[in-house]
């Protein structure tokens, strides 16, 4: 069961509280003790904000992505790949590998409120941010910034990184 990996940082008396699971049974199956009622995975996937199909898939122990096997994009100021989507109770992200095209440029319309996003540049000079507030990043360099809001990127010349793309809300 991945019921511990779930909780995050909520406290099993919290998790409790919410579920009105005892916290004595949280506690044993996340040990691996116990055999819950269809009942308690509700009640604890209704309180954790999760499909009851997350409490029982268990996560592989590790997650490969060959070059070029993800979900391609392609538009004229940029290339992505997805490299993964995860949600967490409250938290839902994706992450891509991203080439930016030399001398291009893309204003992006708002994402739904609260998405931020995070760009860590490999290689190459981007401009990146919400219009009017743009930074330039080089080799190296780590900007986080508002989706929510019409936001740019711009080539300064061919560049790579990765973007991360996280929003407080549930993609359900």
């Amino acid at each position: 069961m991945n019921l511990r990996a779930l909780r995050g940082d909520v406290s099993v008396l919290e998790l409790a509280r919410r579920s009105g699971v005892a916290r004595n049974t949280i506690t044993a199956l996340e040990r691996g003790d116990g055999n819950p009622t269809l009942d308690t995975l509700y009640a604890l996937a209704d309180a954790l904000g999760v499909p009851l199909a997350a409490l029982l898939e268990t996560p592989p122990a590790s997650v490969v992505v060959r070059a070029r096997t993800g979900v391609h994009v392609e538009g004229s100021a940029l290339a992505a790949e997805l490299l993964d989507r995860f949600e967490r109770p409250g938290v839902f992200g994706e992450l891509y590998a991203i080439r930016f095209h030399a001398g291009q440029a893309r204003e992006a319309p708002p994402h739904p409120f609260g998405v931020e996003e995070r760009l860590h540049l490999f290689a190459g000079r981007v401009r990146v941010g919400p219009v009017g507030e743009t930074v330039e990043l080089g080799p190296g360099d780590y900007a986080s910034y508002s989706g929510s809001v019409p936001h740019v990127y711009e080539a300064l010349e061919d560049a790579s990184g990765t973007l991360l793309m996280l929003t407080g809300r549930s993609s359900r």
